[in-house]
């Protein structure tokens, strides 16, 4: 075994990936895994994690993420704080959870700075600290993270960790609803619909609630037709 040699069959895991000879893929990825490549141990826990070509298994996933991570493999770091913070099917451990999502978000990786400010907010593995969530979910929103966004609208709201600022947090809310993020979209047809931080604007929460209701939040039909009902009048 050696690094060349595990680097040849990752780069050609890789190859058979992209050409979605799956099965070939994994046979490649456990190989070059086997003898240590981090970035393989990843892939390898992925297609353990959500069941490509094999069975599901979370805990083969959570070993091979295990070993890339100590290894330094940043989104190994970020998918294995996440695997301990659920602990669904494998063991759950918020402290262990905090520590491989903080290494990552050190590391500047934008989805676990987002995840860290989860665990702020909701105190997981940490004491609670809404201005170290807000501000890790600014740093995340600068990165794209839509869900950055959506959990920052709603601390602004609250004025939890920062002031408290109905307009910007309305801002925030339709930035991740334009970005696709169904909550988002629901909450932003009723802050349009409420006037909440933004003017009243049916038209506006019209569009919005049949994106939601598209997106199965049945519950806003009384919203739609209510608000056509008014138009026709």
């Amino acid at each position: 075994m050696s690094a060349e040699s595990a680097e040849i069959y990752l780069k050609a895991g890789i190859v058979a990936f992209e050409k979605k000879d799956l099965h070939n893929a994994f046979a490649l990825f456990n190989q070059s895994a086997m003898e240590g490549n981090a970035e393989a141990q990843f892939r390898l826990g992925v297609f353990y994690y959500h069941g490509i070509v094999v069975n599901k298994d979370k805990r083969a996933a959570m070993k091979w993420y295990r070993r890339s991570a100590l290894q330094g493999h940043i989104m190994a770091m970020s998918e294995l704080g996440i695997m301990y913070s659920e602990g669904k099917e494998t063991q759950r451990s918020p402290d262990r959870a905090f520590k491989w999502t903080a290494a990552a978000a050190e590391k500047g990786y934008p989805q676990a700075i987002y995840n860290l400010g989860t665990f702020f907010e909701r105190g997981i593995g940490t004491a609670r600290d809404f201005t170290r969530a807000v501000r890790l979910y600014e740093i995340a929103c600068d990165a794209g993270i839509v869900n950055a966004y959506y959990c920052l609208a709603h601390l602004v709201r609250l004025g939890a960790g920062t002031a408290r600022d109905p307009e910007r947090a309305a801002r925030l809310c339709k930035k991740a609803a334009d970005m696709g993020l169904r909550e988002a979209i629901y909450d932003t047809a009723i802050l349009y619909y409420e006037g909440d931080g933004v003017e009243k604007d049916d038209t506006v929460a019209l569009e919005y609630f049949k994106k939601a209701f598209s997106l199965g939040f049945v519950n806003v039909k009384k919203y739609i037709d209510e608000i056509e009902a008014k138009d026709k009048e």
